[in-house]
């Protein structure tokens, strides 16, 4: 995944990609919150058919961002694996099939859809917003809401620097190709990626230096500003995406906490 490749959907003018940064990242705060409430995997999976709309009117390019899915399908997959056989000693549970020693239980598998969920639902909507918005709009976005200067240029860094990882990593990828490196099974594939992460690593930090000497040598830190070239401004769209997601964090507080709904108390001290 080229940096151009991850970059390719900002250029849409979906009301996704019109909203401002602001009311983006308190949708995603609420995305990000609201799955931490439910221990019901029936919840989560109602709070993933809500963010479904979401995805689809952004139109995102999925090619692009194709190898993001799939690291985020197998982080959540694993951990929904690696729960449905670990041992919760709890009296009440009930063992679905066993695989040699290993034991799979209706509790792990339980919690591990809740641990899946938490990880993709999050993840998913994250995507949402950072390629739909140019990073520097995102940084402003901070800033207006009075996060220090530090933190928004460090998360600023990280989405510049995060595609020109991936983008290294391709790199390092086709030249094991044309080397005639083994990538074939499991075995032929950590190969590879032991072969890829020293270089991956050096090319990193060097990116990074170079980074840190460009800021410095314009002055960062040294000045403070809060005025920019591209204002922004708040607009009707915005207000409705920001009291929605505030009825909709505000609802699920009253659906877990008012009503009881969404926990298991054998999970639940």
């Amino acid at each position: 995944m080229a940096a151009s490749d991850f970059v390719v959907n900002l250029d849409k003018g979906t009301w996704v990609h019109k909203l401002d940064p602001r009311a983006k990242l308190l949708l995603i705060i609420g995305f990000v919150v609201t799955p931490l409430l439910f221990m019901d995997p029936l919840y989560l999976t109602i709070i993933l058919l809500i963010g479904i709309p979401i995805w689809l009117s952004a139109k995102i390019h999925m090619r692009s961002i194709m190898p993001l899915l799939g690291t985020i399908v197998i982080l959540a997959m694993s951990a929904v694996i690696f729960s449905t056989f670990y041992n919760y000693e709890q009296a009440n549970a009930n063992v679905l099939f066993s695989i040699g020693s290993l034991q799979a239980t209706d509790i792990g598998l339980y919690s591990g859809l809740v641990l899946g969920y938490r990880i993709a639902i999050p993840c998913f909507m994250t995507i949402v917003i950072i390629t739909t918005t140019d990073p520097a709009l995102l940084a402003k976005g901070l800033m207006k809401m009075k996060v220090p200067m530090n933190i928004a240029f460090m998360f600023l860094g990280t989405l510049r620097f995060f595609p020109l990882v991936f983008e290294e990593l391709t790199n390092i990828s086709n030249a094991q190709t044309i080397r005639g490196v083994n990538k074939k099974g499991i075995r032929g594939s950590w190969n590879s990626f032991k072969l890829a992460a020293f270089p991956l690593l050096i090319n990193s930090l060097r990116r990074s230096r170079t980074m840190g000497l460009a800021v410095e040598s314009k002055g960062f830190s040294k000045m403070a500003w809060r005025e920019y070239y591209q204002d922004m401004k708040l607009e009707n769209k915005d207000y409705v995406v920001i009291v929605l997601t505030i009825v909709f964090f505000a609802g699920a507080l009253y659906v877990r906490y008012g009503l009881g709904l969404g926990a298991d108390n054998s999970f639940i001290a």
